[in-house]
């Protein structure tokens, strides 16, 4: 016997299984990371953009642990502005989908480019969310030797020529805690092109940057512990000049190396932001 067909009712019964067949063709791949979608960004966002951003609205995915295994790191030593500087880098491992950013990590007075492998793993996390790291030893600290201290006097030229020299076609995203603020002070002044976003952790010399930081538009994520209570106060206090910095990022319980005490808190953070920038 033949029943007459609702066209109606195959449209209805058709849907779900419409939806189930697009799920399945898009489900994440493994080793691929879910990121927040940096073509909804705009190029020139809004201020208050970054100041309502939630920087922990994601957390690193589950498989992050077994990612990192596969990071390989690199060590290298080129002569930059007559410092024998001593480089350390990663690429995301062949099964991760590439950002195509790349985070430039410099460091404290205590600490070296080693700090980011032996005491927080922040070289080997950010390549395994799919980003190109590389973490330098500054003039005089670490493995970089000095040979000529004339030319390293300037030390937002001989940061200007390191970004220059080691990521020439793109702009990175550049981390400086603490001591490593003297360098990038001085080439936010005359060459704020050179990067593409800041993440200050508690630097010094911020006080040198209170006349220009109101016209400068990079987007900056403030960080520094709760504990913190000198340099992390001041430093946050002249960063929120910045229009397009975030609303500073405290961690909880945390010294002036914030980073050491709330490694995961600071992994999310960096996953975040990092994620929210345009590509």
């Amino acid at each position: 016997m033949n029943f007459p067909v609702n066209p109606r009712v195959l449209l209805v019964l058709a849907i779900p299984l419409l939806v189930i067949v697009y799920l399945f063709a898009n489900r994440p791949k493994e080793g691929e990371i879910d990121k927040i979608s940096s073509s909804q960004m705009p190029n020139n966002p809004d201020p208050a953009m970054w100041q309502n951003l939630d920087l922990l609205s994601q957390s690193l995915p589950t498989n992050i642990g077994k990612i990192i295994k596969k990071v390989n790191i690199q060590q290298k030593e080129l002569n930059i502005c007559g410092a024998a500087t001593y480089i350390q880098t990663a690429e995301p491992p062949q099964d991760v989908q590439s950002t195509g950013k790349v985070v430039l990590l410099l460091h404290g007075a205590a600490f070296t480019s080693q700090t980011w492998i032996d005491k927080v793993p922040t070289i080997a996390t950010l390549a395994a969310l799919g980003n190109k790291v590389i973490a330098i030893d500054l003039p005089g600290f670490g493995n970089t030797k000095v040979y000529d201290k004339d030319a390293t006097q300037d030390k937002g030229s001989y940061l200007s020529e390191v970004i220059t020299v080691l990521t020439p076609s793109v702009r990175p995203i550049i981390v400086t805690p603490s001591m490593s603020g003297s360098f990038i002070i001085p080439l936010l002044e005359t060459s704020p092109e050179k990067i593409s976003a800041w993440v200050p952790v508690a630097p010094v010399d911020t006080d040198k940057g209170k006349g220009f930081f109101s016209q400068i538009d990079i987007p900056t994520m403030i960080v520094y512990g709760e504990l913190d209570s000198s340099l992390g106060v001041r430093s946050r206090d002249d960063l929120i000049l910045i229009r397009t910095s975030t609303k500073p990022q405290v961690l909880p319980g945390a010294k002036h190396p914030a980073y050491l005490d709330q490694p995961d808190r600071w992994h999310q953070l960096l996953f975040n932001f990092i994620s929210a920038l345009p590509a």
